[in-house]
């Protein structure tokens, strides 16, 4: 008997339970459908979201006011330097136009600050980078110049144009020069006189100079250098001629 009693307890259990889970269920249903709909009503993803088409204007050359003006989208503002646009000019966009997107896409606004005008510093004997990272506050167009010079050391700034002090605005260029090790234009003649024809040759090759050689019967053995037109130690320009005369020995 009291089986029978427990087994009726348990029934009218489930059958109380049955509709709480049904609409437990049915709630849980309406919040995930309530969840897409917002996720869908406020995506910028043009694959899921519902907003509808629209299209997008040019908004370069109008002021940020103008551009903003418009509702259908989200913006997103940046104020950099610039000599070529007003101030409170929209220089660029993101996406670029004419195209169509969604309404209330995002769209990144690139803004005119208007030419910002500094004073030139003193970039003398600092590294290259150091000043190349100065001058880009300044919203200068840099110009690099190496200079050959043993008055700086190696990759340090010689001289600024235009030099310190002088006033600069945002787009002007400025050049820098930057030290490099200065190359010798000269070369120094070796000494010839005596050694075989191959080693002269390559030897004063080897300098930096350039050899002619010339062929004359003497009584030293054949193919040694007997003459040569500049003396050892002499300083020539890069690639000059030295010539050698050569025994062709004893006739």
């Amino acid at each position: 008997m009291e089986e029978k009693t427990t087994k009726r307890v348990r029934r009218k259990k489930r059958r109380l339970a049955l509709p709480v889970m049904a609409v437990l269920a049915t709630a849980s249903v309406i919040a995930a459908v309530g969840l897409i709909y917002n996720i869908l009503e406020k995506s910028e993803n043009p694959l899921i979201t519902n907003q509808p088409d629209v299209s997008l204007p040019n908004f370069v050359g109008m002021t940020v006011d103008e551009a903003m003006a418009e509702k259908s989208f989200n913006y997103e503002v940046e104020y950099v330097y610039n000599s070529e646009y007003a101030e409170d000019t929209v220089i660029s966009q993101k996406p670029t136009a004419p195209r169509t997107v969604k309404q209330n896409s995002l769209v990144m606004l690139k803004v005119s600050k208007g030419v910002m005008t500094s004073i030139m510093p003193d970039l003398a004997k600092q590294p290259k980078i150091q000043a190349e990272l100065k001058l880009a506050e300044l919203g200068v167009d840099v110009y690099i110049k190496m200079e050959e010079t043993d008055e700086f050391p190696e990759g340090l700034v010689i001289k600024t144009e235009p030099e310190a002090g002088v006033p600069v605005s945002s787009g002007d260029v400025v050049t820098i020069y930057i030290a490099v090790e200065e190359i010798s234009r000269t070369r120094v003649v070796p000494h010839v006189v005596g050694l075989d024809v191959a080693k002269a040759k390559e030897a004063i090759n080897t300098s930096g100079l350039r050899v002619k050689v010339v062929e004359t019967v003497n009584e030293q053995p054949a193919g040694t250098v007997i003459w040569q037109n500049h003396g050892a130690g002499v300083e020539l320009a890069v690639g000059s001629v030295v010539e050698i005369h050569v025994s062709l020995g004893p006739q």
